[in-house]
């Protein structure tokens, strides 16, 4: 049963005026790390790979950390991480000097700061924006089919591949002169682009991108709905725009990326004709060459409507054959997508073991990379040498130059087809885990120095574990079955704590956090024998402390003080260069309290409560 989706526009706003502390860039040495710093919920993970992340935070507080720039987005739309070889970088950043600041330069890529519109993106490589958006761990739903033997079906689509067809569609999208996102012939490429899906009675919608993007083209999407699971899917796409780093209005882009929508084109003709249990979306996206825009904005729709998908399989330039090279299968994922990976290598050695099969993750910036920031697993079929390629970028990107094997192009795009109908067919759901998060969450002050925190279990779903937060940082794990936590304060601990819980489900998935709720360790002070005097009390404007006893209180270090209300949070901290004469005997020191409201509050010196006071 087909069903209408409507794929509705989502908050995608750049942020120009609200922004969180610094923009910083932190290395990762292992998974584990990862993990940790996406458990901190003082960190706003923009962008993460195998060596660091890219995010915002106040503090900085991290090994090695480097700080990108002091105010994160507060005048930049977004940043951007361009691929340039080394000993292009001194020429680039002289193209780019009036149009993007550089924050930093690694090995062969470069993080920018774009300061103009008329940014543009390295001569041979991809570019990557960096946008106020929260990056998520992927989830993997289920463990993938595991293939022995070829499929009689599978076989079938396979042998339909057609390489005339894919390179007559290569011409067609090659004839447009140019699908630069900003020139008006991008949306004769999408509109054409729009027929062809519907002519395979698929449901077509165009995605329209903010205005924040300038791009006068927008997304294809179209729907072929699974029978038995068509909430679970899977999302196969190609960027169907070009650029010429010589001339933006001749701009064919055979290979880059003609090439990868004739092949996901060449899909959805074939696998249309055919039912499968789960639900295939064939994705054409805008803007990839100036940052990803089409399929960035596409990934984080989907993860906001917290649509299943399974996988994402992407393609892009599928059609050049550097000399002397033999055909061969590749893929390039990030290593959180290793287990997609090993699903299509398990899929190419039993449909295609004649022909060699490789997968490495150096291609960073495709639209595949969007939706593993999104949270979901994807990969890319790319030609192997793809840097090889002398037409990359250029105005003879072209059938015969750019694209120089339609055998490849039909290769890599029986893999895809091969791939995506084996697991549009498999018969065991991969359902999204349960992420509803636990509810009611409520910090309390149970008695002495303990807070306890206690919550409801998420309606009709059964998670394996509770993850506690106190102040935006994890202090506990706790079983399922234990729907309350008590944290203990350390002496002398009076502030006001914020607490809130997440579920865990298996190893990876985890819920939303639960409300958030604060509490403290109330001060009471009885009789306080102290050689501290506090006067005048009641007090109005000025309070006067006092060393009347004579004795140094504080060993001879400089004292802070601070004042506390009936709640216990810390309302004022005077600065010690202000009371130092406390360390003198019998000395006295004035504090300016006009500022406080009406109450009763308490002065501690150096950690250790001494007095009380009424503000009228």
């Amino acid at each position: 049963m087909k069903r209408k989706i409507a794929f509705t526009v989502c908050l995608f706003l750049l942020s120009l005026t609200s922004f969180a502390g610094k923009f910083v860039l932190i290395p990762v040495h292992e998974t584990t790390d990862l993990v940790t710093l996406f458990d901190d919920r003082e960190l706003k993970i923009h962008y993460y790979c195998n060596d660091y992340v890219l995010a915002t935070t106040e503090k900085i507080n991290y090994n090695n950390a480097v700080i990108l720039d002091n105010h994160a987005f507060a005048d930049a739309g977004y940043y951007a991480i361009v691929d340039c070889a080394d000993d292009y970088k001194s020429e680039y950043l002289a193209k780019t000097a009036d149009a993007g600041k550089l924050l930093y330069s690694g090995n062969d890529f470069l993080i920018m700061k774009i300061v103009s519109k008329n940014f543009i993106p390295a001569k041979n490589d991809g570019m990557m924006a960096i946008m106020d958006i929260e990056a998520r761990l992927p989830k993997a739903t289920a463990a993938f089919p595991v293939v022995t033997e070829p499929d009689e079906d599978v076989v079938d689509y396979i042998s339909q591949v057609s390489a005339d067809r894919m390179m007559a569609n290569i011409q067609t999208l090659q004839d447009f002169e140019t699908r630069f996102f900003q020139h008006p012939n991008s949306i004769l490429a999408q509109n054409w682009l729009k027929e062809q899906y519907e002519m395979l009675g698929l449901d077509v919608e165009i995605q329209e991108l903010t205005e924040s993007y300038e791009s006068v083209s927008h997304n294809v999407i179209a729907i072929q709905y699974g029978t038995e699971f068509p909430d679970e899917y899977i999302v196969c796409g190609a960027h169907y725009d070009s650029f010429s780093y010589q001339l933006p209005d001749i701009a064919p882009g055979a290979d880059d990326n003609a090439s990868g929508s004739a092949g996901i084109l060449e899909i959805a003709g074939i696998l249309s004709q055919y039912e499968f249990k789960r639900s295939i979306v064939y994705c054409a996206f805008a803007a990839e060459e100036w940052g990803l825009f089409g399929s960035g904005y596409y990934a984080n729709h989907c993860a906001n409507e917290r649509m299943n998908i399974v996988a994402y399989f992407n393609m892009d330039m599928i059609g050049f054959l550097a000399p002397e090279e033999e055909i061969k299968i590749h893929f390039s994922d990030p290593s959180s997508a290793e287990i997609l990976a090993g699903y299509c290598e398990n899929i190419c050695n039993v449909y295609f073991p004649e022909i060699p099969f490789s997968c490495n993750n150096y291609m960073s910036s495709s639209d595949h990379r969007s939706f593993i920031n999104a949270g979901y697993l994807g990969i890319t079929s790319i030609e192997h040498d793809f840097l090889e390629n002398p037409y990359y970028h250029q105005i003879d990107d072209l059938i015969g130059f750019g694209v120089n094997s339609p055998e490849l192009v039909e290769t890599l795009t029986r893999a895809n087809v091969a791939s995506i109908a084996t697991l549009a067919m498999y018969d065991v759901a991969m359902p999204l885990p349960p992420l509803a998060p636990p509810t009611n969450c409520v910090a309390e002050h149970l008695q002495g120095r303990v807070i306890q925190v206690s919550w409801e279990a998420p309606v009709e779903n059964s998670p394996d574990k509770y993850c506690v937060y106190k102040d935006g940082k994890k202090i506990a794990e706790v079983a399922a079955s234990q729907l309350t936590y008590k944290n203990t304060l350390p002496n002398n601990d009076f502030d006001e704590h914020c607490y809130a819980v997440i579920a865990g489900y298996g190893f990876l998935w985890e819920s939303d956090f639960s409300n958030e709720s604060c509490a403290s360790v109330p001060v009471s002070i009885n009789e306080l024998h102290s050689k501290i005097n506090i006067y005048p009390n009641p007090v109005n404007y000025e309070l006067k402390i006092t060393n009347y006893g004579g004795e140094d209180t504080n060993n001879g270090a400089c004292p802070i003080v601070e004042i506390y209300d009936v709640m216990g949070r810390c309302v004022a901290t005077v600065e010690t260069r202000l009371i130092a004469s406390l360390q003198s005997a019998s000395s006295e020191t004035t504090i300016d309290v006009s500022h406080l409201p009406a109450g009763v509050y308490f002065v501690r010196i150096s950690n250790e409560f001494v007095g009380k006071f009424i503000k009228e």
